[in-house]
């Protein structure tokens, strides 16, 4: 089967940033709503195909949101104009985010393979997604271009945003760019392609083939939302390549060292290399390629940098590097350069939330020097005066984990104790957590040293956020729950399109219609003609002064645009953001932790903004079983057996070795007659008392 389409031009959804260099790309989505699907079948191989034809158009995007593929099932895209393949299976896909490669060309044909017998796969071509080139701000200093083409293989072109983004020196060697980049939740960064070819004749950018390019981890993806010059950064990384395996740096070999902080102006040239637009009399195809210049040091006070070095839309994201020292200083970010005036500006690498995100890491930023595992969860409560056991894993990350070296450590109102563990074979170990009383803080991690001498840590981010171990007994109080079975509750209140509605109905199982929905009954958009935005709140919720966090989930569906810079789906607490929800086509649970205000009060918000006016013919947002429930620990530390030091139901030789290890000691649960030391009244208690506690 073969199915043609072409499709036309009919608006232009454009993004708009308040501060940094202006992006120079503006997305387009053009609807193309393909389908195809295999059914099941007893050959081995089958394959169907689409070709996908754009007019005026010299590269694009397909959108693959609604497809469903079997573990065996593959989609294979070739380019008509270049011959660019791309795989993308049911993992890829995903990390993908539903979206193939950018192809040159205006031609693509789009194969289903189903590779072996057993369920249908379904292909759903959403979408086309190409560009036109934006207004972009000329930060030329002096009023000549004065940059050079370049091919240096750590910096990449970020996609569809068209800025730039370069491989870093922590662990995983992933990237930073400019934050005002990385709009709509970070989902404008998309891709990054390295080896970037130069434009056609006409300054439109042409891509590298699908082997150099790399979806980005949205959930690695840290960056500041609102942002000015001097804090306008991001940091993310990239799962490995569809086609060869390879993550960036292990294509590319190559990465900057970062400096600890931007030094002060010292006669220092500053080199600014990216994938800055050009207009002439410079060659259309040096548009959006990879170029650079070098320029004075001009200015270093507080979290802003600023130099006199060639920049245009594009550059946004660069590296700003102290040639004196072959470190990257800073993150560019900002024009200001022009025959009158004399600086480019950017964010210094010692911006206190750059350093902070580069310190705890996200997703794959998150280092994999070894590979900690816990087949039987990691605890997270025990009960007082009890050991509790943990079996565990550590195996080769980039290194193999050296045996003798894995290490507990637990600390318990801030006395931290490091012991060795257990290894019982292979990647297998095993601890123990010490007995505690009730109301002690305990948190613990672990520690292991790799084959080349570098510690691995579980959590990575042990300083700021070790494991904790709760002592007693979690009790969820169920405080309120909103299913909205009589419409809207006479405390709530909602403005926009938000409506109580028992039409429109999202598959999935979360009770029962009526549900809030914002859309349109009649027509299950949210298109009117208008922007449309709405908020729906809660009443305000009051908490006596000791609840310092209460456990909030519902249930949403949201179908949208799916565009990284338009309809917005937002959870709000006290009116401060909590979360931006990705789209889900069927019911499905968002869990988050809230804190009321200084008076005890909270108040929740599910808001919604199309931004624009079009492309607004999708279902909408869908709000149901709001619950609030209160997490609370019951601890009771009296014994009916004081002896059973170790807590296992009996007094023997194991409670007898624990006072002797603690000899001395002062308290704790080998002070079995609470005298306050551990001595040899407690040895002929724990005699007196010998056998099954009773």
């Amino acid at each position: 089967m073969q199915y043609l389409i072409t499709v036309l031009f009919l608006h232009i959804a454009s993004c708009t940033f308040a501060f940094g260099q202006a992006p120079p790309l503006l997305t387009k989505h053009i609807d193309l709503g393909i389908q195809i699907q295999h059914t099941k079948k007893t050959t081995n191989v089958a394959s169907l195909h689409e070709v996908v034809t754009l007019d005026n158009t010299s590269s694009f995007q397909i959108d693959f949101r609604g497809t469903k593929l079997t573990e065996t099932a593959v989609i294979r895209m070739t380019s008509v104009y270049d011959g660019a393949v791309q795989h993308l299976n049911h993992s890829s896909l995903v990390q993908w985010q539903y979206k193939s490669a950018w192809f040159n060309g205006n031609t693509v044909v789009v194969e289903l393979i189903e590779n072996g017998n057993g369920d249908s796969s379904k292909l759903n071509i959403h979408q086309a997604i190409t560009f036109e080139q934006n207004e972009f701000e000329q930060s030329i200093c002096g009023g000549v271009d004065d940059r050079e083409l370049s091919y240096e293989a750590r910096t990449a072109r970020a996609m569809p945003i068209g800025c730039t983004a370069w491989i870093i020196d922590d662990v995983n060697r992933t990237f930073l760019s400019a934050g005002h980049c990385s709009s709509g939740n970070g989902n404008s960064l998309g891709i990054m392609q390295f080896n970037v070819p130069l434009s056609d004749a006409n300054g439109n950018y042409q891509h590298p083939g699908p082997e150099d390019q790399y979806p980005v981890d949205v959930d690695s993806i840290q960056y500041t939302p609102d942002t000015y010059i001097g804090n306008d950064w991001a940091y993310f990384g990239c799962f490995p390549n569809s086609e060869t395996g390879l993550t960036p740096y292990e294509a590319q070999q190559s990465y900057f060292e970062l400096a600890d902080e931007a030094p002060g102006v010292n006669g220092q040239q500053i080199r600014i290399t990216g994938h800055g637009t050009t207009s002439a009399p410079v060659s259309n195809t040096w548009n959006g390629v990879q170029k650079t210049h070098v320029g004075p040091f001009t200015q270093s006070e507080d979290n802003t940098i600023a130099y006199y070095t060639d920049t245009t839309g594009g550059n946004s994201g660069s590296a700003v590097l102290d040639e004196s020292t072959g470190l990257a200083i800073g993150i560019h970010t900002n024009g200001g350069c022009s025959s009158s005036s004399n600086q480019n500006h950017g964010c210094a690498i010692h911006n206190a939330g750059l350093q902070k995100a580069l310190a705890n890491p996200q997703g794959v930023c998150i280092p994999n020097i070894l590979q900690f595992g816990f087949p039987n969860g990691v605890p997270t409560q025990t009960n007082p005066n009890q050991e509790t056991p943990i079996y565990f894993n550590v195996g080769p990350g980039t290194q193999l984990p050296v045996v003798d070296s894995v290490m507990l450590h637990v600390s318990v109102n801030g006395d931290i104790m490091s012991d060795p563990v257990e290894h019982i074979g292979g990647e297998s170990y095993t601890a123990t957590l010490p007995a505690v009383d009730c109301g002690d803080d305990v948190t613990f991690w672990f520690s292991a040293t790799g084959s080349a001498g570098d510690t691995a840590y579980s959590p990575f981010n042990y300083e700021d956020a070790p494991y904790t171990l709760v002592v007693g007994e979690i009790v969820k109080v169920f405080l309120s729950l909103e299913s909205f079975d009589n419409g809207l509750p006479s405390d709530w209140t909602l403005d926009g399109l938000w409506n109580a509605s028992s039409t429109c109905i999202p598959n999935g199982d979360c009770g029962e219609a009526p549900f809030m929905y914002f859309g349109d009954e009649s027509s299950c958009t949210y298109d009117n003609g208008n922007t449309v935005s709405g908020l729906l709140n809660s009443p305000t919720y009051s908490f006596d002064d000791a609840v310092s966090e209460v456990a909030v989930s519902f249930c949403y569906a949201l179908l949208t645009e799916s565009s990284s810079s338009y309809d917005f789906a937002s959870v709000y607490a006290n009116g401060t953001l909590v979360n931006e929800l990705s789209d889900s086509e069927d019911w499905s649970t968002h869990s988050f932790s809230a804190m009321p205000d200084e008076d005890g009060m909270l108040n929740l918000s599910w808001g919604f903004d199309s931004i624009d006016d079009v492309f607004n013919d999708f279902r909408g947002f869908h709000i149901d079983n709001v619950q609030l429930t209160l997490v609370t620990v019951e601890c009771d530390d009296s014994s009916d057996c004081p002896t059973d030091v170790n807590g296992d139901a009996m007094t023997n030789v194991t409670d007898l070795l624990q006072v002797i290890d603690n000899w001395g000691q002062n308290g704790g649960p080998a002070d079995v007659n609470q005298d306050g030391t551990v001595n040899v009244s407690d040895v002929l208690l724990i005699v007196s008392e010998w056998g099954v506690c009773e």
